[in-house]
C-alpha cells in the first residue's frame, strides 16, 4: 500500500512543480505573431492560472487523458 501512495505523491508533486515552472516562465508576447502566439496559449490553456491549469490537469488525468497526441 505504500508504494501506491508513493507513486501517487510523486504523480501530483511532479505535475504542480513542473505546473509552477510553466507559469513562471516568461510569456513570448513582444513578438510580431503576437496574436498567433496569444491564441496557442489560449488554446492549450497556457493563459490560465496556474493552480486552474493544475486542478485541469489532475482531473483529466484520473479520467484517463494524458495530453495531446501528435501524430505524423
Amino acid at each position: 500500500m505504500r508504494r501506491p501512495a508513493a507513486a501517487l505523491l510523486t504523480l501530483v508533486l511532479t505535475a504542480a512543480v513542473s505546473t509552477a515552472m510553466l507559469a513562471a516562465a516568461p510569456r513570448l508576447t513582444s513578438t510580431p505573431e503576437e496574436r498567433a502566439i496569444q491564441a496557442l496559449n489560449q488554446r492549450y490553456g497556457l493563459d490560465d492560472p496556474a493552480d486552474t491549469e493544475l486542478q485541469l490537469y489532475l482531473e483529466n488525468l484520473l479520467h484517463g487523458d494524458v495530453g495531446w497526441s501528435i501524430q505524423p
